[in-house]
């Protein structure tokens, strides 16, 4: 990945907001539950009048935080910097290395570094997917939104028999609740979906060693693609442990902070499909990197979330067998909500990522 070589000027203001956008229900998983999505926005503009537009989330907390933290610490030291996302993250980051680099700071740099993606693609004008070295096309995806853990096993099978008919490459169910619970729903829904549909289970760092192996044992006979996050998120050594003892491929990722925590896995041979997602670990910049290492190693990578984003950086990566379709809440902030047709999506052909908000003050925080 490079970037165009033509200089697109520099930064000359940048704006920040926040925004809280309630789900239509309370969505749960083993570790928690939510029922807002909090936006972190950021637009920059260029001395030739491109404006990029950056944000990052949360499930309902934090957002406050990281936005005091740009406007704190990361706003001041954009004013002048290139609209050279490489160059402006790496400086970012040598600025704030005594802070740490997970958390705060990088949903922070996140908002940075994809905002001047979208204004250097805008400069060069060039849908993001085509500035990354891709080609804009359909990228398949995988249902997540009908595999909640508050679902029981009745309601998945007819959110499954839904997700088959619209198009979708497979289904994400929620698992942690108990292993008997959790059984009887799995089977449930893998009944009900089609052989050719893939069933991902997402454990949300939920169980210990002992009882992941003892779920999967319990469904081995039962066609699963991954399990996902079964461990605490940082536990690298349990992975690797998992994975050999097991015959299900193990997923995790979503809730990795910088390239480092990914080589952890992709070292110890712990992992079979890793999943960043682009706001949690400091933009597209990082994500490219990720995916780069992915397939040195012969992994596959599936994003965690945010479909308008992803969808392009799927299509300028060649090992993004599918994206995730997440909750739908983010459209009612965007322009122009991307469509989701016989189960694929289709990057915009604007420049830059294609997304502008809409309606925003009824949500804007005060």
């Amino acid at each position: 990945m490079s970037e165009p070589a033509a200089s697109a000027g520099s930064i000359r203001t940048v704006d920040t907001s926040l925004y809280r956008i309630p789900n239509e229900q309370t969505l749960e998983d083993a570790t928690q539950s939510f029922d807002t999505l909090e936006i972190v926005a950021l637009t920059a503009e260029s001395d030739d009048g491109h404006r990029g537009l950056g944000f990052t989330y949360t499930i309902g907390r934090g957002g406050a935080a990281i936005k005091r933290f740009l406007d704190d610490e990361l706003v001041p030291l954009l004013e002048g910097q290139p609209v050279a996302p490489r160059a402006v993250r790496s400086a970012l980051r040598g600025e704030t290395t005594f802070i740490g680099r997970e958390g705060i700071s990088e949903f922070a740099i996140a908002a940075v570094d994809i905002a001047i993606w979208d204004a250097l693609g805008k400069h060069a004008g060039l849908p993001l997917c085509e500035l990354l070295g891709g080609t804009r096309e359909p990228v398949p995806m995988y249902e997540t939104n009908g595999g909640w853990l508050q679902y029981d096993a009745d309601t998945l099978v007819e959110n499954a028999r839904e997700i088959a008919n619209e198009g979708f490459a497979g289904m994400k169910m929620k698992v942690g609740s108990s292993i008997e619970r959790d059984v009887e729903r799995v089977r449930a829904v893998r009944d009900a979906l089609p052989t050719d549909l893939d069933l991902m289970l997402d454990g949300n760092c939920s169980y210990t060693l002992p009882e992941a192996r003892q779920l999967t044992n319990r469904l081995d006979d039962v066609a699963i693609t991954w399990f996902e996050e079964p461990l605490p998120k940082d536990d690298y050594a349990s992975y690797a442990d998992l994975r050999r003892r097991v015959n299900v491929p193990i997923a995790t990722g979503e809730n990795f902070y910088n390239e480092t925590q990914f080589r952890q896995v992709i070292d110890r041979n712990a992992v079979d499909y890793l999943q960043p997602d682009v706001c949690r670990i400091g933009g597209i910049t990082p994500w490219m990197n990720v995916a780069d290492q992915a397939a040195t190693a012969g992994l596959s990578v599936s994003p965690h979330y945010i479909e308008p984003i992803h969808a392009h950086l799927a299509c300028a990566a060649n090992n993004v067998p599918y994206i995730e379709h997440h909750s739908i809440v983010l459209n009612k902030l965007l322009a122009k909500p991307i469509e989701v047709n016989d189960g694929l999506i289709l990057p915009p052909d604007r420049p830059g990522h294609g997304m502008s908000f809409k309606d925003t003050e009824q949500y804007r925080d005060a």
